[in-house]
């Protein structure tokens, strides 16, 4: 142990080495976007430029003259396709191409395909929405928000979660601090992108992923 890296404390376990951790830093982990192979399609995302609404009309037409571009999947693409599920190994129950409704800003509108990943992403680019905008809710207290309870929401909640007696607790507390605290939105910078290769050998379909689910 050094200063660098502690004695743990009681309460934190035992210091374990990750067999991952010299490869990351060295640049000689492997991902999915790092798997090598033949005449790769490349995807790219149009995504919303609102936070709230509903997509009235999509132009795709100048996308789709982007030499290179081999398809745009978007709304009607995916109707035979199941919805995700809010706690079946996902954390949304949105699913963007099978509803134009537009719950948060930068969701997906249109998935790109073409020869090269730059014809995908300059494609992308020139996808134009027309929306029916809606005031967005950004915040607990904003106007339009509604809490429900978690119990029946989910598979994971059959009940709303609770520990002890608060309003019993708070009315018998000798010394009570009532204060409101919040938090900017926080968003990490994984050493790994959000990549898939999916590889086709007559039936067989092999996909590299990350994730974060590995049961």
């Amino acid at each position: 142990m050094n200063q660098a890296a502690p004695a743990p404390r009681e309460n934190q376990g035992d210091p374990v080495v990750r067999i991952d951790a010299r490869l990351k830093v060295t640049g000689q982990a492997g991902y999915p976007a790092d798997i090598v192979t033949a005449n790769v399609a490349h995807g790219a995302l149009a995504t919303s430029s609102i936070a709230r609404g509903k997509v009235s009309e999509l132009h795709t037409k100048d996308a789709r003259a982007v030499p290179g571009v081999l398809d745009i999947v978007t709304y009607g693409d995916l109707d035979k396709t199941d919805m995700p599920k809010f706690g079946n190994t996902g954390a949304s129950s949105i699913g963007p191409l099978h509803d134009k409704t537009v719950f948060h800003d930068g969701q997906i509108i249109a998935l790109v395909v073409a020869e090269t990943f730059e014809a995908a992403e300059e494609a992308a680019m020139l996808i134009r929405a027309d929306y029916e905008d809606e005031r967005p809710s950004a915040s607990f207290d904003s106007k339009g928000v509604k809490m429900e309870p978690a119990a029946g929401k989910s598979p994971m909640f059959k009940e709303d979660a609770k520990a002890g007696d608060f309003d019993a607790a708070w009315a018998d507390a000798t010394v009570k601090i009532d204060e409101k605290y919040s938090t900017p939105t926080q968003h990490h910078n994984p050493i790994e992108l959000f990549s898939t290769t999916a590889i086709w050998q007559g039936d067989q379909l092999t996909i590299h992923e990350p994730s974060q689910n590995v049961t």
